[in-house]
């Protein structure tokens, strides 16, 4: 369970340009995040919301969901083609095993949805977010095997990521932020402009 939920909350590892086309939230590499996926997932995130008790949740909201969201969209496309070019493929009877192990840890699968709620993963992404973990699981494997420590393992999985977003040439639309270095993540600009809104 605590690996899971790392693995969602994991910061992005974006790098931040400039969006050259002002119906796109995001590209990487060649692909594009559209405005309406990216309005989408966080339309979606608000009305699972009201199925489930949220009161003792710390839930972001307004541009702070939305940037999360488009930052977890991102990271995603980035860690696919890491997975590529490491030559990782997951398959769907592995997604599926996970999935029953992640329902062992949470108490059943009727847990599954606030477990979601609280980390602000749509129920439509579960597959992508087991997939993402499976890849960065064996990447763990593959350099534990080898023989490293826990920390340089990290290191290592840190600079793929982050070498793979700057190779992609990431670009981020401005009205959703500026990118920190520092923490490898979105944040918000002095004056966010016109962004993608919760309703």
């Amino acid at each position: 369970m605590k690996r899971f939920l790392a693995v969602i909350l994991a910061v992005a590892l974006v790098a931040v340009t400039g969006c050259s086309k002002v119906d796109s939230a995001a590209t990487v590499g060649d692909r594009e995040i559209a405005l309406s996926d990216l309005q989408s997932q966080v339309d979606l995130i608000l009305k699972e919301r009201e199925g489930v008790d949220t009161t003792q949740m710390q839930l972001e909201d307004g541009e702070a969901l939305t940037r999360s969201q488009l930052s977890y969209m991102i990271s995603n496309a980035i860690i696919e083609d890491v997975a590529k070019d490491e030559k990782i493929e997951i398959s769907a009877s592995e997604i599926e095993a996970y999935k029953i192990e992640i329902y062992t840890n949470i108490g059943g699968e009727a847990n599954l949805p606030n477990v979601l709620v609280s980390a602000a993963i749509p129920s439509t992404s579960l597959d992508d977010v087991l997939r993402r973990d499976l890849v960065l699981r064996k990447l763990t494997e593959q350099q534990s095997a080898a023989g490293a420590d826990e920390t340089t393992i990290n290191t290592f999985i840190q600079k793929l990521v982050t070498d793979k977003a700057k190779a992609l040439k990431v670009t981020v639309n401005p009205r959703y932020g500026k990118w920190d270095e520092s923490t490898l993540t979105v944040v918000a600009a002095e004056a966010s402009g016109d962004a993608v809104t919760d309703k």
